[in-house]
């Protein structure tokens, strides 16, 4: 399971860990976000319990809320790698066997141009 971590401030990915579900992971991701951007002011999570267990047991500090409402940015972001990944799955419409168009698609989606 990849975790990734968004930062609203900054509009972008801020960290990513891999790993199982459960509190380690959960603490790996707080703990990575944490170092990539500071200080944080409310941390937004969907309704997964490990969350809850591993910020109460660990005495996270910052306010968290379980809520769908406020995690569309970082699904929206997960959406997009999920687009980008589809090109290495042979049943996609987007299967690529040629390390030249790999390539090609990398670096037009890293500098933002289609």
């Amino acid at each position: 399971m990849i975790w990734t971590a968004f930062s609203r401030r900054l509009g972008r990915v801020v960290a990513f860990h891999i790993g199982d579900e459960g509190v380690a992971s959960a603490m790996a991701i707080y703990r990575l976000a944490k170092q990539a951007v500071g200080s944080i002011a409310i941390i937004y999570t969907d309704a997964n319990s490990c969350y809850r267990l591993a910020f109460q047991r660990n005495g996270v500090p910052e306010p968290h809320r379980q809520t769908k409402a406020q995690t569309h940015l970082i699904e929206a972001s997960n959406s997009s790698i999920r687009d980008n990944l589809a090109r290495f799955n042979r049943r996609s419409k987007r299967f690529s066997k040629s390390h030249h168009m790999l390539h090609a698609i990398s670096t037009s989606s890293s500098t933002g141009t289609a």
